[in-house]
């Protein structure tokens, strides 16, 4: 099903033409049709207008394609996504002769080729939003909120190049919660998802704004440490897991909140000055989660870090 074009109550048409009559002419029917109507001389001034206060279309009137301004107006129309109605059809590279009087078109006429113009634009947006809409999908996770691991494995191949090309340190956490699987078990998943949604909340509320945060796996998050050698990843690290084991967990079947720890797994590396030497983005994350493998074996709320080459 189509959806409604923008109410021609609320949709501002700029008219174009140089000729002061027809733009008064036009303003007129469009009033009386309930447009809002604007009006420019030439090209120039029209694509002055449509960056500055873009309309909803644009109507032309038959000045040629090769007229002044006609290329900067054209990149407006596409940077803004505004259609163009052509009420007059020249011959290519001629224009209408100005003493010409613009022929009359009936008010159905115009007002249909108009809101036609209006329904394409407004199917135009729902698209891009729905293309959007489909983009988030694919890079956040549903249940806390914030990236996914599908972002991540893009962020952190692009966070190594910028590291080595400005020389500065980069570390990688994992942190995962020690006995997830007893809270589903004996609370059931809806408190389990209460807890992966609050876990994220700690997380990013205690990492830097620069840090990228995702939800690597069921219980587990990741954090790309951007600008952050092996002492300042220790420290976020260990802030990590105080916050969580200070934090009351909400757990929705019971009074009492859950206290949790986290064991925490973080891969840390330092650019080389050597041409060709240097990390890539498995070996970073591998070593992350050998580090947290390392951690869970020792006991838990436990950190190990560990230096990639």
């Amino acid at each position: 099903m189509l959806a409604s074009p923008i109410k021609s109550q609320t949709a501002v048409v700029l008219i174009v033409d140089p000729e002061p009559a027809n733009q008064r002419k036009l303003r007129d029917q469009l009033m009386r049709l309930g447009y809002t109507a604007r009006s420019a001389d030439n090209y120039e001034s029209a694509a002055n207008i449509l960056e500055a206060t873009p309309p909803d279309v644009v109507l032309l009137t038959g000045l040629a394609d090769d007229e002044a301004g006609w290329g900067q107006m054209q990149e407006q129309l596409k940077n803004w996504g505004i259609p163009v109605v052509k009420l007059v059809e020249n011959p290519p590279g001629k224009a209408r002769v100005l003493e010409e009087v613009m022929p009359d078109l009936s008010d159905r006429e115009v007002k249909l080729r108009l809101d036609e113009a209006l329904r394409s634009r407004r199917l135009h947006e729902m698209l891009i939003m729905e293309n959007a809409r489909l983009a988030a999908e694919r890079m956040y996770d549903p249940l806390t909120g914030i990236f996914n691991r599908r972002y991540i494995m893009i962020r952190v191949e692009e966070e190594i190049k910028r590291s080595a090309r400005h020389k500065y340190p980069l570390a990688c956490l994992i942190l995962d919660i020690d006995s997830f699987e007893a809270i589903n078990e004996e609370w059931g998943h809806p408190v389990g998802d209460s807890v992966l949604k609050e876990m994220a909340h700690v997380v990013t509320r205690t990492l830097r704004a620069t840090d990228i945060v995702a939800r690597y796996r069921e219980d587990e998050f990741i954090a790309l440490l951007t600008d952050t050698n092996a002492e300042g990843a220790q420290v976020a690290a260990n802030r990590l897991r105080d916050a969580v084991q200070a934090n009351d967990f909400i757990n929705p079947a019971s009074q009492e909140p859950l206290k949790l720890t986290v064991s925490v797994g973080v891969s840390y590396w330092l650019p080389s000055t050597r041409p060709g030497e240097g990390t890539w983005e498995p070996q970073l994350l591998a070593l992350a989660e050998r580090a947290l493998r390392a951690a869970k074996l020792s006991g838990p709320n436990r950190l190990v870090m560990l230096q990639a080459s």
